[in-house]
């Protein structure tokens, strides 16, 4: 097991926004268009970006750090852990599973994080999530559109009543988790029998805090589903009147693909412009201007009004 942090961290200043990421080298343009979005939508709050690495080389980290300088971005190379041996599933990376290590990497002294999943984009300032009250709970997530929460309960022998969260955006007490041990739980469970958890590591922390997490405005993690006539989406902040806060493009395709079809995938093209990283994810991805053109025009006809 190997942890290499590449870069001295500063003490815990409660007025800073402390973000976790993970992501591997393939991810890592999709990493710095979300950068880029919490970049332009933060305000006088200082972020740090605790970003966990997966065969990300120095040359591509300098490039991640030099476009996003508005934010400290703190590195952590891990090699040769435990977590690296779990399988991908579908668009699930090995990397996904760095997030469990969170507790054992990031310094004692950072008792709260808000952590991320690439496959987002945030609109605006997330002061309002980071000072959410979790009710003396460990996790507060949103809940997932997709998962029927009766059958995860059967299928995994716990209570009825609870509900299932999407893990694309999770408010962690850090200090709570690391005295439960929670995300070490969820990683042994993976390792133990990776074949049990469809979801991989969202249902493996879904078990370990079955009936104990707290929900989130469902605009701090919009999922695809929320789309859909007829779903049961609700927040604080109607729809029709402006943009969720954080933007998750969840299942497949997602919005740097051309067969994309989210009316708010301009946003993640509107980011990953203003980095280096454009022409690599246009050519690798076959997305041509005309199609950049439809994204944006599928936008701006559907986009909320304010």
């Amino acid at each position: 097991m190997m942890y290499d942090v590449r870069e001295p961290h500063a003490a815990y200043d409660p007025n800073v926004i402390d973000i976790v990421c993970v992501t591997d080298s393939n991810y890592a343009p999709h990493f710095v268009s979300l950068l880029k979005s919490i970049e332009a939508g933060k305000g006088a709050e200082k972020i740090r970006v605790h970003a966990i690495l997966d065969s990300v080389d120095e040359a591509r980290f300098s490039k991640i750090a030099e476009t996003a300088t508005g934010l400290e971005i703190h590195p952590y190379h891990v090699a040769d852990h435990k977590a690296l041996k779990l399988p991908p599933i579908l668009h699930i990376s090995r990397a996904t599973y760095l997030r469990l290590i969170m507790a054992e990497l990031l310094p004692q002294d950072i008792s709260r994080v808000i952590y991320l999943d690439i496959d987002m984009v945030v609109t605006g300032s997330l002061v309002d999530l980071w000072s959410t009250d979790l009710k003396g709970l460990a996790c507060g997530a949103v809940q997932d559109a997709f998962v029927d929460p009766t059958n995860f309960a059967r299928q995994h022998e716990l209570p009825s009543a609870g509900t299932y969260f999407n893990a694309g955006v999770l408010l962690f007490d850090l200090d709570a988790i690391r005295a439960t041990d929670a995300l070490s739980q969820a990683l042994d469970m993976l390792l133990a029998a990776p074949e049990k958890y469809e979801f991989a590591d969202q249902d493996a922390l879904n078990k370990v805090f079955w009936e104990n997490w707290s929900p989130l405005d469902a605009k701090w993690n919009f999922q695809r589903l929320f789309l859909w006539e007829g779903c049961d989406y609700t927040s604080s902040v109607p729809l029709a009147q402006a943009l969720p806060r954080i933007i998750h493009f969840t299942e497949s395709p997602k919005p740097w693909q051309a067969a994309e079809w989210h009316p708010y995938a301009w946003l993640y093209w509107k980011y990953l412009r203003r980095t280096p990283f454009l022409a690599e994810v246009m050519e690798r991805e076959k997305v041509g201007w005309l199609r950049l053109l439809k994204f944006w025009l599928k936008f701006h006809l559907k986009k909320p009004r304010s």
